[in-house]
């Protein structure tokens, strides 16, 4: 691992170190009336977490006696004080009301700071106001006084309150974490929580395995004498299980604290502890190793520095990566498979204009105007990069230099340079320039086979122009000022002339034409790498369409490339030579489309998380590149990964609400979302479909849906249900329906209405429409106003089964468009959750309903906001835990309770100011809500924050809607201002795969924490 001290911290032999003398490394405040019986105890565990030899044990002050007591005791305490390194605080109600808390916390922050001053929360509540960047005096409930008045930043604390509320709380799975949390500061700086947790690890595995090999001796004595030895083969089972949780757990641990200093280390060793036990720790650790490599943006891959701390001037793509060009002249070569880039050192000046380089190799500006910085070329495998300035041409190589060369780096100097190409096994350099004394323009190759750089230029003088001492091995005339060189098959050079919309097929060996006669080229067109497709961009209203024009034969396609409307000023700035993807730079990001001609599917990604891109490229088939401020990013567009774009309703509000000057009559709000998924197994693609309440339906990657011609229908809000991948059932609130087929629909689904079972059609007309449709393992479950269910078998070929609302003929369930998460269904169709407005919360036993019987639902607590469902899933101990319902009450607190059964619900302390935009994640077992514009993920069993997504969510109108937020079949959707984000999600294959693929590398032994050993099976094999 990178920037981090690692030291043994495994036990020896050598006896424990005698405690410091001369004072103490912490002093400890805690309230008598909160804490007087669990600080004690929790004193005890803090002495004893930390035993390593050779490093002295810890030496923590407690007031056993107390100021409340014998307030004249304040002089022998603030004696301690002095003497005391850190002051840990147990923040509690008890505590904030304490005036002897207050005076030891006012007596460190005037003598000490805030920067020793470690904070464990065992009750109530601290929270952080983030719009006004301060305490919330009102709402926090734990801190003294004189701690709110003087912190100025958000503080961090050690939350105790989970563990705390248990009885047996010594043996909860998080002590270890938050005792690590806490001892780490004490040991010095260079001493992080990893190192503290490591230890503790390896100390208890050491100690366990000990005691285990003891009973498995005394097992294999029993066992000798009984004549078995299943008894000894089992505790050995045991005995490994237990190791290698332990290795795992600690794994996870290290990836969460080094993610943000480490981000590559940090994914290997997530994917490292769930490939060796999957539960709930593993598998967050694995999101958050995910979810926390960049904002916003579930595409890109990972960001790298160039070396030598100097910017980028331009990239270019080569068959497994990019070259490029640095502003003081180096190049620069990366192939994200095989690690950091590399850097040849120029020792040119910094370049100024390319001459005539309006396009180059996959860019320009839209007004027109030159491109600065260099133009750049590499062979296939990036081994050969040549890049232009206004002197002339820089050449260079990396890897294995050829036999007899001794030279990586030359710079063949040529005024008046506009274009660079080289072919794709390095072998020759061609160039295009202007020649300054003829005005002539001239292209040339040379011959780079087996070839010094040192040599390329001869010795015959100064006397001779700058072009014959340049030892060409081929040159010719054109009457073309070249912006674009390109290799094509058969031994053929494209060159083209962007400015007078002209290209020309020359021979690779002569650099004569052939026979092919001059093409015209489109206006403002930008070439793919071979210059066979030129790509052109028009922006309309709504649409932006990229059209692609064949040189060949003249033929053009088109293809839609959703551009959002608040993403100002778009340009196509590159073609692939596959012709299947278009890159499109804006100010606010990049915008990839799928253009294939063969395939009706037709997908977009929206690329952020870096400022300002420039010379943004797409590199083989999945991948795009750019580079930005000494910086390239990469961005992986594979699989069936994509955006649903919004609709232009929704596109038009969030222009009017960025705009200062709009009408404050106009309507800033726009359609919100329902949105579907259906996976037809774990590792299959999901299908799509966002529903919005302007009846506008789309289809990832087949676009929007268009109702038959007459529909009565259009403009009206549709709930989606998907009946397999391929067909979306779209049902009408009275109880008709649409199927699609692909993308388009198929009129009316026939005899759909007739197996609405009679509640909806015969019943009391305040309840005949239907406000929910949801999809389940084996059917589908309408939902009504009053709450009454229809089950309709996924073939609709059944009749419906009908089970009568709790609450009779009253309304009290409205759209998801209108209010979302009202209504949640188990995966398997066991059950229905509903939560009635202003009504107790009720659950269905459909099980029970299906056999015949009349009395199935369940009162499972009072009113609440949002209900969801989660499965029967495995516990650390690897025991199944049943169904729960997470449920959001109308005081925004996060309750968890079984979906049947006794028990009281419990409620999930989710520390902080959030929103209540809430999706429940089953894989990794976590709660999203909103914090402002992002969202935050806790751990559903023990409320910790285990990390954030920096989302742009979807709020025209200022305020984030609960649906924008949607989780299911490992699949986390997200409404942004662009789009539909489907990039993100949570099943454990598909986040190993993404985890691997960030990585970009396999691990090695650095890696692993202190007490793990790197397996012999690479963690990111397939």
């Amino acid at each position: 691992m990178t920037d981090r001290i690692v030291r043994s911290l495994l036990p020896t032999a050598r006896a424990h170190a005698a405690p410091r003398t001369d004072g103490y490394d912490a002093f400890l405040s805690y309230s008598r009336d909160s804490d007087g019986e669990f600080a004690p105890e929790f004193h005890a565990q803090l002495l004893d977490f930390d035993k390593r030899d050779g490093v002295p044990d810890l030496n923590i002050f407690l007031d056993r006696t107390g100021l409340a007591n014998n307030p004249s005791l304040w002089d022998a305490i603030e004696l301690k004080l002095e003497r005391s390194d850190y002051l840990i605080l147990l923040a509690s109600e008890g505590a904030a009301s304490s005036k002897y808390v207050a005076k030891e916390v006012a007596w460190w922050l005037d003598h000490r700071g805030p920067e020793t001053l470690l904070v464990a929360l065992t009750s109530g509540r601290i929270v952080w106001d983030q719009t006004a960047n301060e305490i919330d005096a009102i709402s926090t409930t734990a801190l003294p006084a004189p701690l709110v008045e003087r912190i100025d930043h958000e503080p961090k604390w050690t939350d105790l309150t989970r563990l705390r509320q248990r009885r047996r709380w010594r043996h909860h799975p998080d002590l270890a974490g938050v005792l690590a949390e806490l001892v780490a500061p004490l040991r010095g700086p260079d001493v992080s929580t990893e190192e503290i947790l490591s230890a503790h690890i390896a100390r208890q595995s050491s100690a366990g395995m000990r005691n285990r090999l003891v009973n498995m001796a005394l097992g294999v004595m029993l066992a000798l004498s009984i004549g078995a030895f299943a008894f000894a083969e089992r505790e050995a089972d045991r005995a490994n299980e237990a190791v290698n949780a332990n290795a795992a757990h600690l794994l996870g641990a290290t990836s969460h604290v080094v993610h943000q200093d480490d981000p590559a280390s940090a994914q290997l060793m997530a994917v490292e502890a769930v490939r060796r036990l999957r539960d709930g720790q593993t598998r967050t650790a694995l999101f958050n190793a995910v979810t926390a490599n960049e904002p916003a943006d579930p595409y890109l891959l990972r960001t790298v520095d160039v070396p030598e701390e100097t910017g980028l001037a331009d990239v270019a793509p080569t068959g497994t990566g990019v070259v490029g060009r640095t502003e003081t002249g180096d190049l620069v070569r990366w192939n994200p498979d095989d690690g950091a880039p590399t850097v040849l050192r120029g020792d040119r000046t910094p370049f100024g204009t390319v001459s005539g380089a309006s396009s180059g190799s996959g860019g320009g500006s839209g007004d027109g105007s030159r491109r600065t910085g260099p133009v750049v070329a590499g062979s296939a495998d990036g081994s050969v990069v040549a890049a232009v300035d206004d002197l002339g041409v820089t050449v260079g190589r990396f890897g294995l230099l050829p036999a007899g060369s001794t030279s990586r780096q030359t710079h063949l100097d040529l005024p008046g340079t506009t274009a660079v190409a080289v072919t794709p096994d390095g072998d020759t350099l061609l160039l295009a320039w202007r020649d300054a004394e003829t005005g002539r323009n001239r292209i040339g190759s040379i011959n780079l086979a087996g070839r010094d750089l040192a040599v390329l230029e001869s010795d015959d003088g100064p006397q001779r122009p700058h072009e014959q001492r340049l030892a060409f091995r081929t040159k010719a005339g054109t009457d073309l000022t070249v912006t674009s060189l390109a290799v094509g098959s058969s031994r053929t050079l494209a060159v083209a002339d962007a400015a007078a919309g002209t290209l020309e097929i020359r021979s690779l060996d002569s650099l004569e034409l052939t026979g092919a006669a001059p093409v015209e080229l489109p206006e403002g067109g930008v070439p793919s790498p071979s210059l066979r497709d030129w790509a052109t961009l028009t922006a309309d209203g709504d649409a932006t369409t990229v059209t692609l024009h064949h040189w060949a034969d003249g033929s053009v396609r088109s293809a839609d490339c959703p551009v959002p409307r608040v993403w100002s000023n778009p340009e196509v700035v590159a073609v692939d030579d596959d012709t299947t993807r278009a890159l499109v730079a804006t100010d606010d990001g990049l915008v990839a489309c799928e253009i294939g001609a063969d395939t009706d599917v037709h997908r977009t990604w929206h690329l952020s998380g870096i400022r300002r891109p420039q010379s943004p490229v797409l590199v083989g088939v999945d991948r795009v590149a750019a580079a930005s401020d000494g910086r390239i990013a990469l961005w992986s567009t594979a699989d069936t990964h994509g955006d649903v774009p919004l609709p232009s309703a929704a596109g038009a509000a969030a222009a009017r609400a960025a705009d200062d000057a709009a009408d404050d009559a106009a309507d800033p709000d726009g359609p919100t979302a329902v949105l579907a998924t259906y996976r037809a197994g774990p590792t299959q693609p999901a299908s799509t479909a966002a529903s919005w309440s302007d009846g506008t339906v789309m289809i990832h990657g087949l676009g929007t849906v268009d109702l038959p011609a007459g529909s009565p229908d259009a403009g009206r809000p549709l709930l989606p249900v998907w009946l397999d991948e391929n067909r979306l059932l779209l049902v009408t609130a009275d109880g008709d329906a649409y199927r699609t087929q692909g993308g388009t629909t198929a009129g009316y689904e026939a005899g759909f209405r007739d197996l609405v079972a009679s509640g909806l059609d015969q019943g009391d007309p305040a309840c005949a429409a239907i406000v929910n449709a949801q999809r389940t393992r084996d059917d589908i479950v309408l939902v009504d106003t009053c709450s009454g269910l229809h089950l309709l078998d996924v073939g609709l070929q059944e009749r419906a089964l009908y089970v009568p609302g709790p609450i009779g003929s009253t309304p009290r369930l409205a759209s998801p468009w209108v209010e979302p998460g009202r209504v949640a269904v188990a995966d398997d169709g066991s059950s229905v959750a509903v939560a009635p407005r202003d009504f107790s919360l009720r659950v269905a036993d459909l099980a029970a309903a299906a056999e015949g019987a009349s009395d199935v639902w369940t009162v499972r607590g009072s009113s609440v906001d949002q209900v969801h469902v989660i499965g029967e899933r495995s516990s650390p101990e690897d025991t199944a835990l049943p169904e729960q319902l997470v449920t959001l009450g109308l005081d925004s607190k996060v309750r968890l309770r079984a979906v049947f059964g006794p028990g009281a619900p419990e409620s999930l302390d989710l520390t902080g100011t959030y929103g209540d935009v809430l999706a429940v994640l089953p894989g990794p077992d976590l709660v999203a809500r909103n914090q402002g514009s992002a969202l935050a993920f806790f751990d559903i069993g023990t409320g910790q924050k285990v990390g954030a997504l920096a989302t742009r969510l979807y709020a025209p109108g200022g305020t984030v809607a609960p649906s924008d937020v949607y989780a299911d079949d490992g699949q986390l959707l997200v409404v942004q201002d662009h789009g539909v984000t489907t990039g993100w999600t949570f099943s454990d294959d598909q986040m190993i795969a993404r985890a691997c693929a960030m990585a970009g590398r396999e691990p090695t032994a650095s890696d692993m924490p202190e007490g793990v050993t790197l397996r012999d099976t690479p963690t990111c094999t397939p």
